[in-house]
């Protein structure tokens, strides 16, 4: 690494990663974090000293001097760590081998590689694990269930059969042992198999509001009368799949949403989009001006008044630092909602990612698998975190306990839920609708408030019966066995 600080040009911001790497690809790396970023500062310490001696190297002195000093430096470099990292597990760098040589795309890449701490074996390894425990647990299914229901298990059973693992990504939820409506196998079965996998999720879903879908006809009746116009100003029984909110609130929030939805139409950025002309709008106005204003109204003062904050894209997840072992390396979804159950106790119920209006069909697959993951990550926690064992100590808690997700594909928002049921972690979708980013007909934007609703209602249901029944039962709690999240591997 000295050598390289000495010699390496240009100098520039990615010196210090790049500098890291040559460290690490020496084979010196000692894998104490904080021990390594100590090294890096005493040893630019040394060259700095070194170079004032020199007065040719003038310049190189004032470029490592930029660099900053004591806890400055430090964060640099400790920034420089977490970045690498992050980048690698997106999946944003393209890594070529030839033979047994690496060859890198550019010198950013070459730092790369190192910050892929999880073994490409060891990944597969987890997964055949997991794929096998699934197996067995589908297996008893099969045995214990009967008609329809056992025909879907015993068509699970033979297509679990001839999964290969090599075949699938390290983030095929399979590969977590999760059962995705969205993937293999139910990718290969009849829908009326598949249908019988969503059956448990029905619940959740709500039946048609005809207030909220006159509002709707009534809303764009009267913005088609708007647009374009001169001096226009911009202006307590909980159950699942039952209206919980009052009217009164169901039209606020309606109207609301109604007034979200204009300022969008209204907006020269969204008026042209069709299917056919789709304006670049980048990742964050999407989030800032269309999704945030959405889910911010339907996630605010929750029925039953639980505890919850919604965070957008501030923090790691609890969940998946617990994983990782490690707030450092956690994963960042653009959102979730995270609820307070008891002393110490907060358990994240929701996600949300999202791309551009316009995102790549890879994006969005590769974000529903990110949600999938969060969601395993989170019903984990619910076993390995002590303050939440506590809540859920209790099968009848258990059994109330659901994860929620909104993977916002382009224009179209999905909500899927997840569920262990015997073992089996279940993701399936619950609902989706378009987002009209230009006027449409009511019955598109009822589809999205409706949808929006459903998800704030099962939110909202579940965090009631999990407060309620965790106060019911005597404690059953074991620790039983869950199938490995599998981590980011080295080569992928």
């Amino acid at each position: 690494m000295e050598n390289f600080l000495l010699t390496f040009t240009p100098i520039s911001t990615i010196t210090v990663a790049t500098a890291l790497y040559k460290h690490a690809d020496s084979g010196s790396w000692s894998g104490d974090r904080e021990q390594e970023v100590q090294r890096f500062v005493e040893i630019l310490e040394n060259i700095k000293n070194m170079l004032k001696r020199i007065p040719r190297e003038e310049g190189r002195l004032r470029k490592l001097q930029s660099f900053g000093t004591g806890e400055s430096l430090r964060q640099r470099v400790s920034t420089a760590i977490d970045d690498m990292y992050s980048l690698v597990e997106l999946n944003v760098l393209v890594i070529f081998t030839n033979n047994l040589n690496i060859v890198y795309e550019s010198t950013l890449i070459q730092y790369m590689l190192f910050f892929k701490q999880i073994d490409a074996i060891g990944w597969r390894e987890d997964a055949n694990a997991n794929i096998n425990s699934l197996k067995r647990e589908v297996i008893k299914r099969t045995k214990e269930t009967s008609g329809y229901e056992k025909q879907m298990w015993e068509r699970v059973e033979t297509e679990l059969h001839d999964i290969k693992v090599g075949e699938l990504g390290f983030d095929h939820p399979l590969c977590s042992g999760i059962l995705d409506i969205r993937s293999e196998p139910f990718t290969k079965m009849p829908t009326s198999l598949c249908n019988i996998f969503k059956e448990p999720f029905q619940k959740y879903k709500l039946k048609q509001n005809n207030t909220i879908l006159n509002m709707c006809k009534e809303f764009v009746k009267d913005e088609e009368g708007k647009i374009g116009s001169k001096g226009y100003d911009i202006v307590r029984n909980v159950e699942f799949g039952k209206w919980v909110d009052q009217p009164e609130k169901l039209e606020q929030m309606t109207r609301e949403i109604l007034e979200a939805m204009g300022r969008i139409w209204r907006s020269p950025k969204y008026k042209s989009f069709t299917k056919n002309k789709k304006p670049q709008v980048n990742e964050g106005s999407y989030v800032c001006e269309v999704i945030a204003p959405l889910i911010n109204i339907v996630m605010n003062d929750l029925p039953g008044d639980p505890s919850a904050r919604g965070i957008w894209g501030e923090q790691g997840s609890l969940a998946s630092a617990t994983r990782k072992g490690s707030r450092k390396i956690a994963r960042r979804p653009d959102y979730m909602l995270l609820t307070h159950l008891g002393k110490k106790a907060e358990l994240e119920i929701f996600y949300l990612e999202t791309g551009r209006p316009d995102s790549t069909l890879i994006k969005r697959a590769q974000d529903h698998k990110k949600l999938a993951r969060f969601s395993k990550d989170s019903v984990d926690t619910t076993r390995n975190v002590s303050t939440l064992q506590r809540i859920f100590n209790k099968s009848i808690t258990r059994q109330q306990l659901a994860i929620f997700t909104v993977n916002v594909a382009g224009d179209v928002l999905e909500i899927y839920a997840m569920r262990k049921e015997t073992g089996i972690f279940k993701y399936c979708i619950l609902d989706q609708a378009p987002i009209p980013l230009h006027i449409a007909t009511p019955n598109d934007v009822y589809r999205l408030i409706h949808t929006l609703l459903t998800l704030r209602t099962a939110v909202a249901c579940t965090l009631y019966k999990i407060l309620h029944k965790s106060e019911e039962g005597d404690s059953d709690f074991s620790a039983e066995e869950s199938p490995i999240t599998v981590t980011t591997p080295k080569d992928e």
